[in-house]
């Protein structure tokens, strides 16, 4: 069970950082000055702890149950986060797709 939270928070900090850089560039053209900013780079930093925290759980956990969480985790993740940051409208298939993504983590841990 440990590593299927690890894998949750490993998510969580890419969305947060993929969050962050899209609201550091909201109305800002795309520039490699960009790059250099204090507020990107620290997007950086906690993509890369998610990264690190990815690492420990693929050394430790199936591969196939890892991806899966992952991936489940960034569909809901990104679903709440576009509405709560950018007043992303989800429709109700968008809403039947977050639910067939927690239900493929439920069958995935199914013994």
């Amino acid at each position: 069970m440990q590593y299927v939270i690890f894998t949750i928070i490993a998510q969580a900090a890419y969305s947060a950082s993929d969050v962050m850089r899209k609201l550091i560039m909201h109305g800002r053209p795309f520039d490699f000055g960009l790059l250099r900013s204090v507020p990107f780079l620290f997007s950086f930093v906690i993509a890369i702890a998610g990264f690190v925290l990815q690492l420990y759980v693929l050394r430790n956990f199936e591969l196939s149950k890892t991806i899966i969480i992952l991936a489940t985790t960034a569909i809901i993740l990104s679903a709440l986060l576009g509405m709560i940051f950018f007043n992303e409208k989800i429709s109700i298939y968008g809403w039947i797709g977050v639910v067939l993504a927690v239900a493929a983590i439920v069958f995935t841990h199914i013994k």
